[in-house]
């Protein structure tokens, strides 16, 4: 089981897979339009809501912010990655992730993948921040949504998504290429390496081509997430202006 909290997250769940809830738990005391939402629709979907104090929350949510919202939820499907591929849109947009040790990370890129239409991201076994209470809370639900792939290694499951024909696009600080410069118009796969080190040697050679986003100010790097998203909205702008199908959808 795993226990989903905040009200976007709880109502994210009912929404992706209300047969996978198995209960919900309000603060007492009157509640305010977004837990309404919330008790309409477990009430419409059969999930037994219980009220509860907020120090029950709190336990229940193990220190996660939960707004006065928890729900008690199965745990997350993974997909082949095969099943992935023949179930993804055309072009495909993907992301896979190398070495993603922070789950808040995690929640926020699939926050920001989910936003500009990716159809699935592709995790490693080893390694990776798992899809954890906190890392759906940092997506706000959008996990809840995502098709994930767990992955036994990741270099060799490019090496597959590179023989269906989709470009592998590491982002990479220090590449010559900038972001707007490659042709997302194309199927990709955006490869997001750690916090901290970037991609390992071996995943930034299997990839196709590198991108790189300017850093202009004294930080010397941007959020994991911002970076993500900068790159994945310029492939929604672009597929946008060709007029073509690849706006996407989210599962």
């Amino acid at each position: 089981m795993t226990t989903v909290s905040g009200v976007q997250a709880v109502r994210e769940a009912l929404r992706a897979s209300p047969d996978r809830v198995r209960k919900i738990v309000l603060s007492e005391g009157r509640l305010d339009v977004r837990a309404k939402e919330i008790l309409a629709l477990a009430q419409a979907r059969g999930v037994p809501v219980y009220r509860e104090k907020p120090r029950v929350l709190e336990r229940l949510a193990s220190g996660a912010h939960h707004q006065g919202g928890v729900a008690e939820v199965t745990a997350l499907r993974w997909w082949d990655l095969d099943e992935l591929l023949a179930r993804t849109p055309k072009p495909a947009l993907l992301v896979a992730l190398d070495r993603i040790e922070d789950p808040r990370n995690l929640g926020a890129v699939a926050r920001a993948a989910d936003g500009a239409g990716a159809s699935g991201i592709l995790v490693p076994r080893r390694g990776n921040a798992p899809p954890s209470p906190a890392a759906i809370s940092a997506s706000a639900g959008a996990l809840l949504h995502a098709r994930l792939a767990r992955v036994t290694n990741l270099v060799a499951a490019l090496e597959r998504i590179k023989k269906n024909g989709i470009w592998v696009v590491g982002l990479a600080a220090g590449a010559p290429m900038p972001w707007y410069q490659f042709d997302y118009t194309l199927p990709v796969v955006l490869v997001l390496g750690s916090e901290g080190k970037g991609l390992r040697p071996l995943v930034s050679r299997t990839c196709d081509v590198l991108v790189s986003l300017p850093q202009l100010g004294r930080v010397g790097s941007l959020n994991l997430s911002v970076a993500a998203g900068v790159v994945l909205y310029e492939a929604l702008r672009q597929r946008a202006l060709s007029g073509g199908p690849g706006v996407g959808t989210s599962p």
